[in-house]
């Protein structure tokens, strides 16, 4: 399924958008650290993120990050995928939707 649609950073959430997860109350922050290679407590991954189903733009090689709270198994889990070229996408219903998070400023 491809991107459901793209949100500038500050733009209040609704309940149905995994922005408003209180996980990602500090989003840019979380990507500063899972950029630097730090996973914050209760995150893991770091780990290619291939794209098979194409649900992100086309890249080649090993271009998305895949970052997660939960288990990788659990179908709820909330998911940030980091592009190489400063990207960033976020699902909260284990890749049905990603929404890509534009402008996102960095501290």
């Amino acid at each position: 399924m491809p991107i459901r649609g793209k949100i500038k950073w500050g733009v209040n959430a609704d309940a149905n958008n995994p922005l408003s997860d209180a996980r990602l109350q500090n989003l840019e922050l979380l990507v500063r650290d899972l950029r630097c290679g730090r996973l914050p407590f209760g995150w893991r991954g770091n780990r290619v993120f291939e794209n098979r189903e194409g649900d992100l733009p086309s890249r080649v090689g090993e271009y998305y990050k895949e970052f997660y709270m939960g288990t990788s198994a659990e179908s709820g889990a909330l998911r940030v995928v980091l592009g190489a070229g400063s990207e960033v996408y976020v699902t909260g219903n284990h890749y049905r939707d990603f929404i890509q998070v534009l402008h996102l400023p960095f501290p």
